[in-house]
């Protein structure tokens, strides 16, 4: 399970990988790479409803929780 902040993270960054497909659909004359960044938007659609609608973590305990996380050092977005 994905924690609330996570979710919203992976949720707005499938939200700006559609924007950057549908303007890549719109630029490219090519039939296959528009078709192939349609796929990839309906892809990326389907993960941002899933993560929207994946439950959330249970909140961590105080005695559990630290300020700052592997996780939270190696992300790149």
């Amino acid at each position: 399970m994905l924690s609330r902040e996570r979710r919203m993270r992976l949720f707005d960054g499938c939200q700006a990988a559609r924007v950057w497909l549908a303007v890549l659909t719109s630029v490219v004359a090519d039939e296959q790479v528009e078709t192939l960044a349609l796929a990839a938007m309906a892809a990326v659609a389907l993960a941002a409803a899933f993560v929207a609608l994946c439950p959330a973590a249970p909140a961590p305990s105080l005695r559990d929780a630290s300020p700052t996380t592997r996780e939270d050092e190696s992300h790149v977005l």
